[in-house]
């Protein structure tokens, strides 16, 4: 059974599949070329069939995507399109420059129960372990999907106890990491929530690998698209809430009294940053960033004290 609810209009019968759509599930001939994958990762479980039902909302989820203009519009397409396609209705995208500090993002983009718990898991809860394990880390990169039965499994139970704790004072009883096959400087993970135990299963799990190729593609296209300077893929976690600050307007002092550090550390930082993105100034470093984020607040020219 699907983790989530079918969306209305959906329902059709899972035989009778034509070879040519078969092959989009199995990423055959006519899709966009992509980076090759391990048959372990890219391929879903041999003796599970993706019916009409998943194949066509997968690729009204891609067509959506698609339409998107910007990086910033591709993050809520993809939400979007879970949700009215796939009936995936509780969601969230990170992205990083890592797949480890995509989980450090200031704003991931969320719907439903992510979205409401948007809030602790900023303020206290990313540090968790199953976000910065190297095992869970591992994982992850393999298989491309992970459950949270997955995290921890055998060798630290701790590290999914730990997340289990979290999100059941959440509401949350079921969660789906896919990390989308996209540019190696490019960290991105869409999260799946269900308030149902074990609410994803293998089907789930094969709807996701092929829709995160797919997507993949489509983010690489957005990363090369980018009209200026690729900020997040090149600064630390401390550099981007520099530049993200000074992309809302704050001076320096003001930025050194927000993140609690010196204004000679955020001079230092700056200075990276103007260095790692090649831009001439906090003025373009600061258009740079709201190109790539979107703009997060009223705008004001940045100040430099």
């Amino acid at each position: 059974m699907m983790g989530r609810t079918t969306p209305a209009g959906l329902a059709a019968p899972r035989t009778g599949i034509t070879p040519a759509v078969q092959a989009i599930a199995t990423g055959g001939a006519g899709m966009p070329a992509r980076t090759q994958l391990t048959p372990r990762a890219a391929q879903p479980p041999r003796d599970l069939a993706l019916g009409a039902t998943e194949l066509r909302g997968i690729l009204r989820a891609v067509e959506d995507c698609e339409r998107a203009p910007t990086l910033p519009a591709f993050r809520e397409a993809t939400l979007d399109a879970l949700s009215r396609h796939l009936g995936y209705r509780n969601s969230a995208f990170f992205l990083g420059s890592t797949l480890e500090s995509a989980f450090q993002d200031q704003r991931p983009s969320g719907r439903g129960l992510a979205l409401r718990m948007a809030g602790p898991f900023l303020d206290r809860y990313r540090g968790l372990e199953a976000f910065s394990d190297p095992e869970s880390l591992r994982l992850m990169h393999e298989r491309v999907v992970v459950t949270l039965e997955d995290i921890g499994n055998p060798v630290r139970p701790e590290i999914r106890m730990r997340m289990e704790r979290f999100l059941r004072a959440h509401g949350i009883h079921s969660k789906l990491l896919l990390r989308l096959s996209g540019p190696p400087n490019i960290g991105a993970v869409v999260s799946l929530l269900d308030p149902r135990p074990g609410a994803f299963g293998a089907r789930d799990r094969a709807v996701a690998v092929v829709l995160g190729r797919h997507l993949g593609n489509l983010l690489r296209f957005h990363v090369r698209a980018s009209t200026g300077p690729a900020v997040t893929a090149k600064l630390s976690a401390r550099e981007r809430d520099v530049v993200r600050l000074v992309a809302e307007g704050h001076s320096n002092r003001q930025v050194a009294e927000a993140l609690c550090i010196s204004i000679d550390t955020v001079k230092h930082h700056l200075t990276h940053a103007l260095v790692a993105t090649s831009c001439a100034n906090r003025t373009q470093l600061a258009l740079a960033w709201q190109r790539e984020m979107g703009p997060s607040t009223p705008q004001v020219a940045p100040g430099r004290d």
